[in-house]
């Protein structure tokens, strides 16, 4: 089996091709601009090709023969995107298309879009199944959604069978640390390594579903190889905690005893919670790694997060 992934070397684009590599005979190319993603996060391979491009660009039809094509080259900050809707909108609307057109013309037998959980914004109704109403509340959320409606529109149109996968709060080994925008598990634990203060914006009771990277990419992974099609795939844990819970955990593990800095609230839900279900009816899978222990990984296996 041939696959192209986009965005490959990003934290879950990563790990994704090192899950694809597992598979006996596979091969497996990269297209990544190399603005966030880094050449270190793959190791050497003959059976991977990795080509420095963007999704942008009008000259990488020429990688899309290939069986199946993961969909994860994006700009990915919601809050960045609050102040730059326009090239979000560009890049990930835009970009977007221009993947499900290659695909197309080249009659891929089946696409991977990851979307994202913050397609559902506000929920009054929790756990929030794959049919709950859309609420975003970023530009970057909008995108994600609009590229599951062109997905659906080009199933309709052109027969191309495309699956959407809506990841929580995944978290995991090279998940960078090194960007205002940066997710609260790769920052506080990289500024507690160097001895500084993480900050929780708001009063840290908002409570998120995190999800460890094995588990999402294995959802992933399993999305393009179900026989149901047209079809979006919530990827969380089932479960969540409050971003205090959270910070207590990460420095109990760390033997660390620092009080965190409180700033003023973002834009953003209180509570998000997956419903599994449908992953589990449909792809026969279940989130196997608990918090407590993917935190452990994250920072054992993570001598220095980016």
């Amino acid at each position: 089996m041939k696959y192209l992934v986009t965005g490959g070397l990003g934290f879950i684009g990563s790990h994704l091709v090192e899950r694809l590599l597992k598979e006996k005979g596979s091969k497996v190319v990269v297209i990544d601009d190399f603005s966030e993603g880094k050449r270190s996060n793959l190791p050497r391979n003959k059976r991977l090709k990795i080509c420095k491009a963007s999704i942008m660009d009008p000259d990488i039809d020429k990688y899309f023969n290939v069986d199946v094509v993961f969909h994860l080259a994006a700009l990915t900050r919601p809050q960045w995107s609050i102040l730059n809707p326009v090239e979000a909108t560009r890049v990930n609307v835009g970009g977007t298309i221009h993947v499900l057109n290659h695909c197309r013309d080249h009659k891929v037998k089946r696409v991977a879009f990851v979307s994202s959980s913050s397609i559902y914004g506000e929920q009054l109704v929790q756990p929030t199944l794959e049919s709950s109403p859309i609420n975003p509340m970023s530009p970057y959320a909008l995108n994600k959604y609009e590229g599951e409606l062109f997905a659906k529109l080009y199933n309709i149109l052109y027969n191309l069978q495309v699956n959407s996968i809506r990841p929580f709060n995944v978290y995991g080994t090279r998940q960078g640390a090194d960007s205002p925008y940066s997710a609260a598990v790769p920052k506080f634990i990289d500024t507690l390594r160097k001895g500084g203060t993480p900050y929780i914006t708001g009063d840290g009771e908002q409570t998120r579903d995190y999800v460890y990277i094995d588990d999402v990419v294995e959802i992933i992974y399993l999305a393009s190889k179900c026989k149901e099609y047209g079809e979006a795939f919530n990827a969380g844990s089932g479960r969540n905690v409050s971003i205090n819970n959270l910070y207590k955990l990460i420095c109990k593990i760390m033997g660390k005893e620092v009080t965190p800095d409180y700033v003023a609230k973002v834009v953003e839900p209180t509570l998000t919670l997956a419903d599994m279900s449908k992953v589990k009816q449909l792809l026969n899978f279940e989130p196997k790694i608990d918090l407590e222990e993917g935190l452990r990984r994250t920072i054992n296996e993570n001598p220095s997060i980016r």
